[in-house]
């Protein structure tokens, strides 16, 4: 049947309407058997359609992230960083986003950004905010540094990854569906709303700008965790430099 000139024409018909610009070869066969008749092989209707270029090309997929990456275990400082967002409503009902930045080692919140806006430029402000508290201003002292953040469009977009690039940080991205890929910062942020956020209503911008300032000076100089043996953030960051000096 592949060599019959009146089969060939037909499916060249069928296949060329605008209706059926994007079908595959089981309907065009069904609609050669069901409304003219013919009694045709799927196998067939497919050789022709491939041989008269009427196939359409194969839909190229994304290749698949792995659904999880490994755990970070910096052994010092500014080895390994992770970075997200959250939001919360003031007493108005305006809601702003909270971005934080922290380092896995010391548990250290080293930036963070409060804005009624949730672009890029806020992601970069906050990395930027961490990269001058550790007096990280070269390529070459960034060089051993990874950020890892989730699959959101901010960091995901171009301006983030270049800024990323610029500073000579390693870029790395969560698994898809898998939050305890991020769970440091995470957990920095739940707390932040255990602790501050929920706890209060906020009146304005400034108002809830003020209790964040307030609150991250708590948590890196005052607040013990008990992973880092009942230790603040500060305390730790302060020791590992104390032993490298040594």
């Amino acid at each position: 049947m592949s060599g019959n000139r009146e089969v060939r024409r037909l499916i060249q018909t069928l296949c060329r309407e605008d209706r059926h610009l994007t079908w595959g070869y089981r309907r065009i066969r069904a609609l050669c058997t069901r409304r003219h008749g013919l009694c045709l092989n799927h196998k067939t209707v497919h050789r022709i359609m491939r041989e008269e270029g009427l196939c359409r090309p194969r839909v190229w997929r994304r290749p698949l992230r792995p659904r999880r990456v490994e755990k970070m275990e910096p052994t010092k400082p500014c080895q390994a960083w992770q970075v997200d967002m959250t939001s919360f409503q003031l007493s108005t009902l305006t809601t702003l986003f909270l971005v934080v930045v922290i380092d896995c080692f010391s548990r250290r919140i080293v930036g963070w950004t409060l804005s009624r806006r949730c672009r890029a430029s806020e992601w970069v402000s906050a990395v930027r905010m961490g990269l001058e508290s550790e007096g990280l201003f070269t390529k070459e002292r960034c060089s051993g540094l990874t950020l890892r953040s989730d699959n959101g469009s901010q960091p995901c977009s171009r301006k983030f990854m270049e800024y990323l690039g610029t500073c000579g940080i390693t870029g790395q991205y969560t698994g898809y569906d898998a939050p305890d890929d991020n769970a440091y910062v995470e957990r920095v942020i739940r707390t932040i709303k255990e602790e501050e956020v929920w706890l209060n209503s906020y009146e304005s911008f400034l108002e809830a700008h003020e209790a964040m300032e307030r609150y991250v000076d708590y948590y890196n100089q005052e607040r013990i965790h008990s992973a880092l043996r009942y230790r603040t953030p500060n305390e730790v960051a302060a020791q590992t430099v104390t032993q490298k000096a040594a």
